[in-house]
C-alpha cells in the first residue's frame, strides 16, 4: 500500500509494505520510518512530517 507522506521537500510516496517500523521520538517534529527491500535486504530511513497516529489513520482508511 502506497501512502503520500511529506518531508521537508514536499510530498513523497512510501510503499508501506516495505516499512518495518516507524516512530516519533519525544520532542522531535518528524516521524522516522525504516524500510527494508525484500530482495536486497537494503534498509532506508526516511523522516516525514506526519505523526504515527496520522499514518495509522491513513492505513486504517484502506
Amino acid at each position: 500500500m502506497w501512502l503520500e507522506l511529506h518531508d521537508s521537500n514536499g510530498p513523497i510516496f512510501v510503499n508501506m509494505d516495505t516499512v518495518t517500523h516507524f516512530q516519533r521520538v519525544e520532542g522531535q517534529r518528524r516521524t522516522t520510518l525504516v524500510t527494508c527491500a525484500t530482495k536486497s535486504g537494503t534498509c532506508v530511513t526516511l523522516q516525514v512530517n506526519e505523526s504515527p497516529d496520522e499514518i495509522m489513520g491513513m492505513i486504517g482508511e484502506y
